[in-house]
């Protein structure tokens, strides 16, 4: 996991000068999160530049919608693809023909006639649809795309040829009989109309990994829920945390791999099986780990508590409030 620094625009008072708002509306312009993912972007290429077996290697980034945008599509280095969301109804062109280049007056035209939006591809049905393999939610899956190549969209601008692929809906039932969920379709559009599309798939399908680190950051570490007084600690305590977070997730995976071990807690019974251990079982792990360390006794083994027949005695009904006052008064 990255993490970077990139706060807000300091925004000003209700009585402010003209100028410092006029400031603050630039300032705030310069410090928007796209602009933040281009220099990440980046950073990271300029990275693999540096060594000699990464060098080569093509950089595939994916984002949501909010990123789908101009700063990212104009602003990507070299040797990197963006594979990201984008508006059903976005507006997209073809090439524009070698006899169409010379207008009759006015400006040169850049783009050629209007291509089908996203939309539109999903429900044309002379455009084929391919069976791509994907690995998703702990298995090999058949995912059902349509793709339109070498089309172009006014805000990646005419110098950089896109690809659209859509996405059917993958619906699926939490049980027998359920409601059946997940029934929207997704629409992506990537920078390189060469790229291979079980690449292009898997890559946008392994962004969910993401949502998943934000969550287990958030909500079981606390990240941003420090209290510091040092201005300093604002921007380096969430770092310190999340490279805490990556290292106990390298261990996790240098000792036991991607497989839920015997080490961990027994599963509930309404969960039967587990891809992977989650950050609770290894925090739990951790802390058996520390403690035994700490007293120097071995790890605890809670087989027992699994393998242990409930007993059957039924437990002692405390007596009312009232009775007990009754018996006191006597």
């Amino acid at each position: 996991m990255r993490f970077d620094f990139a706060p807000p625009a300091h925004k000003p008072s209700k009585n402010a000068s003209p100028e410092a708002w006029d400031s603050y509306q630039e300032e705030q312009k310069k410090r928007t999160l796209s602009l933040a993912g281009v220099e990440a972007m980046r950073s990271l290429r300029e990275s693999l530049d540096q060594r000699a077996d990464t060098r080569r290697r093509q950089l595939i980034s994916s984002g949501d919608g909010s990123y789908s945008k101009r700063a990212v599509l104009t602003g990507l280095p070299e040797r990197t693809t963006y594979s990201g969301r984008v508006r059903k109804d976005a507006q997209l062109h073809y090439p524009l023909a070698a006899s169409d280049d010379k207008a009759a007056a006015g400006r040169p035209r850049r783009y050629g006639p209007g291509a089908p939006t996203p939309e539109q591809i999903l429900k044309d049905d002379s455009i084929p649809e391919i069976q791509v393999k994907c690995f998703a939610a702990g298995e090999l899956r058949e995912i059902k795309v349509k793709v339109v190549r070498t089309v172009y969209w006014r805000k990646a601008g005419v110098a950089r040829p896109l690809q659209v692929v859509v996405i059917q809906p993958l619906g699926y039932r939490l049980r027998i009989g359920s409601k059946r969920l997940y029934r929207q379709p997704a629409f992506l559009i990537g920078t390189d109309p060469d790229l291979d599309l079980a690449t292009l798939v898997q890559a946008y399908s392994n962004r969910w990994e993401i949502e998943c680190n934000h969550r287990d950051e958030k909500s079981l570490l606390g990240v941003d829920q420090s209290q510091v007084w040092n201005p300093n600690s604002v921007r380096r305590l969430p770092q310190l945390q999340v490279a805490g977070y990556s290292l106990l997730l390298l261990a996790s995976i240098l000792t036991s791999g991607f497989q839920r071990t015997a080490e961990y807690l027994p599963l509930p019974q309404w969960r039967r099986k587990s891809i992977r251990p989650s950050l609770l079982d290894l925090l739990a792990l951790w802390r058996d780990q520390i403690f035994a360390t700490a007293t120097g006794t071995p790890v605890v083994n809670f087989d027992d508590f699994v393998n242990a027949d409930s007993p059957n005695a039924k437990s002692q009904k405390q007596p009312l409030a009232s009775e007990t006052l009754c018996t006191l008064a006597a």
